[in-house]
């Protein structure tokens, strides 16, 4: 476009019949509505304006994802709608765009301050990975019930074996119960003189079965009906 300047014609578009109450050029609408939405996006991006990035923001009018941002404000809304039914190209908008908190300001402060203002809002974004080679996440419902079945398996599993430990433990005790009546009854018969009485093989056996599975240390046990072994008195 050429001829009269860009403002005057953007103004136009977007004042056709200017009221009393309207900004009367386009550096009133400048000063009045676009840079006070300007930091109020800002404030709200950044939630701060203290830092070189929240002073300088860059935000570049013909940038999709910019005029998203500002688009939430009335002003910018109108804006953006007379550069569409104007067709400015983006050479005309980054011409027009001279204000604070734009592209423009960014670069110019960078230049004149010899750095480079770093772009953090993409920080903590992974890179882009096309649809067919993104590995299928489970949900975290579902991983949820997943793990809570898993623990569930886990407790009936430690349930069973503690059970199964109990039930040997009567097993012992009421095999030893019944040897040690059967061994005090030999040991008074040979105190009665019967010496023919022949000891409990099934005494022995178990005496053998215990001290194998660790529950009696043989050193430790004296072979006699009346020694104190766990498991056998009543």
């Amino acid at each position: 476009m050429k001829g009269r300047p860009i403002d005057q014609i953007v103004y136009e578009s977007m004042f056709p019949k200017p009221k009393s109450t309207d900004p009367h050029n386009f550096q009133g609408l400048l000063q009045r509505q676009l840079v006070p939405e300007v930091r109020l996006e800002t404030q709200a991006f950044y939630g701060h304006l203290s830092s070189q990035e929240a002073k300088y923001p860059g935000l570049d009018y013909s940038y999709g994802p910019h005029r998203i941002r500002l688009s939430r404000y009335q002003w910018h809304r109108r804006l953006f709608r007379a550069f569409d039914n104007l067709g400015l190209t983006q050479s005309e908008i980054a011409g027009l765009t001279k204000w604070e908190g734009t592209r423009w300001a960014k670069e110019r402060f960078e230049r004149e301050q010899g750095i480079v203002i770093r772009d953090t809002s993409g920080d903590g974004i992974g890179p882009f990975i096309e649809p067919q080679d993104r590995v299928p996440s489970v949900p975290s419902a579902q991983r949820a019930h997943i793990e809570y079945m898993e623990d569930v398996e886990e407790d009936r599993e430690s349930d069973g074996m503690e059970e199964d430990d109990e039930e040997s433990d009567v097993e012992i005790q009421s095999v030893g119960f019944a040897l040690n009546e059967r061994l005090r009854a030999a040991v008074a018969q040979r105190e009665a003189g019967n010496g023919g009485i022949v000891m409990d093989e099934e005494w022995e056996q178990w005496m053998k079965d215990a001290v194998e599975a660790g529950v009696l240390p043989y050193n430790d046990v004296n072979l006699s009906p009346d020694a104190n072994i766990p498991g056998t008195r009543p």
